[in-house]
């Protein structure tokens, strides 16, 4: 039997309910209870917070975790301009006795003394907390703050910088990774009230047919679905000009597929496809430290096209 798609993508669209977003809650306050009852962690200065695709509002009910952020101010990382404008000499930045790997072994043992051994597991990047009745699985991250300076002068005169965070993956300590999560928030709101609430709506679409893809694609589509991951959609979504979306009232279909068409031109071979960025606008989506290529996007939209239009073809 054949689906009914405008049916499918208005259920697509949909935020999960306040069950779920009450489990996430529970989980978060956990993690927060466990760090503050950590002896080595209670004098310093730690935001543990909901991050990822729960506060971004742009998670579905295939999402089973919960992204959480533990974030030491006391510490940070740093990033100068290449031509030297602005060095840690200049600002006088000391080093710590206090390193990132200290601060990630001392929040492990705080988990598992909170959450049992059994129920915390390392990853590279994150610790994953079982989940129990009342509460999601988390996935935690370590970070400290990050600073990437301008080489720019503020209109006080101090120098310019901006504010993420970074860890250092287990198995590659010397690579970088580096988020932005309060421009990605601010931004992805800005987005969502531009485009009359519908960009959130489409990233939830877009998640919701890479999920579909996975389990009842054909093989080529189960391959293309496996390339992207949740943030890249979130991210390809918000590429898009504002004037792609609202393309009918009360239904999806014709925002679903011009916003496929733009991404499908954007990502295509030989497009300037390096002029897009994350949410935050801070780093580009592509061609950046992060092994995220076009072409996997550029896979993934072009066996999606079938999926929602059929026969329709591709658009040039």
């Amino acid at each position: 039997m054949s689906r009914n798609w405008d049916q499918t993508l208005k259920e697509w669209a949909e935020t999960i309910d306040a069950t779920d977003e009450e489990r996430g809650s529970r989980a978060c306050e956990a993690i927060k209870k466990a760090i503050r009852s950590a002896s080595n962690l209670k004098h310093k200065t730690i935001d543990v917070s909901v991050t990822g695709s729960y506060r971004n509002n742009t998670n579905t009910r295939t999402d089973s975790d919960i992204d959480v952020a533990v974030v030491l101010h006391d510490v940070a990382f740093h990033a100068f301009p290449a031509d030297g404008s602005v060095t840690q000499k200049m600002l006088g930045i000391q080093g710590s006795d206090y390193s990132f790997d200290s601060f990630r072994n001392d929040v492990e043992a705080a988990l598992r003394a909170e959450f049992g051994a059994s129920s915390v597991a390392a990853g590279n990047k994150a610790f994953d907390v079982r989940a129990s009745g009342a509460r999601l699985d988390a996935d935690v991250a370590v970070f400290l703050k990050h600073r990437r300076y301008t080489g720019r002068k503020t209109a006080v005169g101090e120098w310019e910088y901006f504010d993420g965070v970074e860890l250092r993956p287990r198995n590659a300590p010397t690579l970088r990774i580096i988020n932005w999560p309060d421009q990605h928030y601010k931004r992805g709101v800005a987005k969502n009230d531009a485009t009359n609430r519908r960009f959130k709506r489409l990233v939830r679409i877009f998640k919701h047919l890479r999920a579909d893809m996975a389990a009842q694609g054909d093989a080529g589509q189960k391959s293309a679905a496996g390339q992207v991951s949740s943030f890249v959609l979130e991210c390809l979504v918000h590429n898009v000009p504002d004037t792609h979306f609202n393309q009918e009232d009360g239904g999806y279909m014709k925002d679903t597929k011009a916003v496929l068409s733009w991404l499908l031109r954007a990502t295509q071979p030989g497009s300037e496809s390096s002029s897009l960025t994350e949410v935050s606008g801070m780093q580009p989506l592509f061609h950046g430290p992060a092994r995220r290529t076009p072409e996997q996007a550029y896979a993934f939209l072009k066996a999606a096209w079938p999926r929602v239009r059929g026969t329709e073809p591709l658009p040039r």
